[in-house]
């Protein structure tokens, strides 16, 4: 990972911290809401490879399950582990960010949670059009996190390894 100071400009505003961390934020939070359960630390590696690739992004429904979403669009994979790999760096960040600030915990489980009692990140207040369709797809990611069964499986149906 390059030090910010080494980093395009582009790449500083587009994948910074607080960008990243608020799309990570509400995939924790609506997979909290739909699952009644933590989130998984592995997945939280395939939010921005999702929400962060337009053509992707532009597809992404939750009224589709995600395997029958992968089955219509295979050609939305091509490539997908080369972008996931690429964002593990900018996850990370991001995820210190959301810990540092206390919008999200580790459990006893190792599982991460939203904190209860911080007051919640609005999903509209102060966000362009392209931001708040990264948030309402990210929620879109969490129910399908929620419903396709375990961690390896998701993994597998997008073809990355852990």
């Amino acid at each position: 990972m390059k030090e910010w100071n080494e980093r395009a400009k582009e790449v500083a505003y587009l994948l910074n911290p607080a960008f990243c961390g608020r799309i990570i934020y509400n995939t924790v939070k609506e997979y909290e809401i739909a699952s009644k359960r933590a989130f998984p630390v592995p997945l939280v590696y395939l939010i921005l490879p999702l929400i962060l690739h337009k053509k992707t992004r532009e597809l992404i429904s939750s009224r589709t399950q995600l395997l029958v979403w992968i089955q219509r669009y295979p050609h939305l994979l091509i490539d997908f582990h080369v972008r996931a790999k690429e964002l593990v760096g900018i996850t990370n960040e991001a995820m210190e960010f959301l810990f540092q600030t206390n919008f999200l915990m580790l459990n006893v489980n190792g599982e991460i949670e939203t904190v209860k009692t911080q007051k919640a990140l609005s999903k509209t207040k102060y966000i362009d059009e392209e931001v708040r369709e990264c948030i309402l797809k990210s929620g879109n990611v969490a129910k399908w996190f929620a419903t396709a069964g375990k961690t390896e499986t998701i993994y597998i149906s997008l073809g990355v390894t852990p």
